[in-house]
């Protein structure tokens, strides 16, 4: 073979070599573009799917402040008839203290008139009529006794006093009821548990002194931040079934305390208990013990979503027909996640 062929032979399979490599850059550059067509494609329907997604998000969250107002609401509604009769018995008593103002105001203005008339006439030394005097003058004596000014002047001082503690009253439940009930909570706050749960109370006297005496045994403890209007519901559950939960009349025992860099704070009464096979679904949504229509399901809940919001966690422990106690155990330096 000669040289030229050989270099001929050669150029050929050099030829063939490039063509081959070049057939396979451009099926692999099909490749590539193909798979990054792939890829774009994906990452829009992933980018699609993340904006699906946070709709979502944002759809479940409305829902979860919609079934927490839900449950305030229902629980405002349950207070509706109590707060109704406790707003009821201060507007009373104003009305009838200032009944009552009324009557005595008329008798001293009688008193005053017959007073000025009196002093006019003493005014009048050189005209004076000895009889006409002495009838004013008893008149005068006689229209004082009458109004019995040594009983009315500190009845009149009460009766004021009563219609401004009345109206104080009425204020303090509007108000009480109107921070319950708002959905956002403001900004967390330092706030004094005992305290809380003292105002609460009062929110749910209505309820609870036909049902239960309270047991107060509150400890010291320091202010935590926290959302003061999240857990007010979550003691304001936790009054209302522990009321449910007693026949008759029963005890419900408030407690609190500190332990270590924890406080607690208990509601415990001597009700009808939880059975064994209920106490571990306690907490689930849209689960109760309660009859039906008595109960929503979701005041537990609610209330362990709220305590685990501030860092802490919400237990319980009971047995059937010994009564329950909740403990709400807070950890005091936490600062309250939004």
């Amino acid at each position: 073979m000669s040289t030229i062929q050989a270099l001929n032979n050669k150029l050929q399979r050099e030829t063939a070599a490039r063509h081959s490599a070049e057939q396979l850059l451009e099926n692999k550059s099909r490749e590539l573009y193909r798979s990054n067509q792939a890829l774009l494609s994906r990452n829009q329907k992933i980018a699609e799917q993340s904006a699906h997604l946070q709709l979502k998000v944002h759809e479940l969250e409305q829902t979860r402040q919609q079934l927490v107002q839900s449950e305030k609401m229902a629980v405002i509604g349950q207070l509706t008839a109590g707060v109704a009769h406790e707003i009821n018995n201060p507007v009373a008593f104003v009305g009838s203290n200032l009944d009552t103002l009324r009557d005595y105001l008329a008798g001293l203005r009688d008193l005053i008139r017959q007073q000025q008339l009196c002093l006019s006439q003493f005014n009048i030394e050189d005209s004076m009529d000895c009889l006409k005097t002495n009838t004013l003058l008893e008149d005068l004596r006689g229209l004082s006794q009458s109004a019995d000014l040594d009983y009315l002047l500190p009845d009149i001082e009460l009766l004021i006093n009563e219609s401004i503690e009345g109206t104080r009253r009425i204020g303090q439940i509007v108000a009480d009821l109107s921070d319950f009930s708002y959905l956002n909570a403001p900004q967390a706050s330092a706030e004094d548990l005992n305290i809380l749960l003292q105002q609460t109370v009062k929110i749910a006297s209505s309820e609870l002194k036909y049902k239960a005496d309270i047991d107060w045994q509150l400890g010291e403890i320091p202010k935590i931040l926290c959302h003061a209007g999240k857990l007010g519901q979550v003691f304001l559950n936790l009054l209302l079934n522990a009321v449910q939960a007693i026949e008759g009349r029963g005890v419900i025992r408030l407690s609190s305390g500190q332990a270590g860099d924890w406080l607690w704070v208990e509601i415990a009464d001597n009700g009808c208990g939880i059975s064994a096979d209920k106490l571990a679904n306690i907490f689930d949504p849209f689960f109760t013990t309660k009859d039906i229509g008595k109960g929503t399901g979701l005041g537990l809940h609610v209330a362990k979503a709220a305590v685990e919001m501030h860092g802490g966690e919400l237990a319980v422990t009971s047995a059937e027909g010994s009564g329950a106690a909740f403990k709400v155990v807070l950890p005091i330096a936490e600062v309250t996640r939004q």
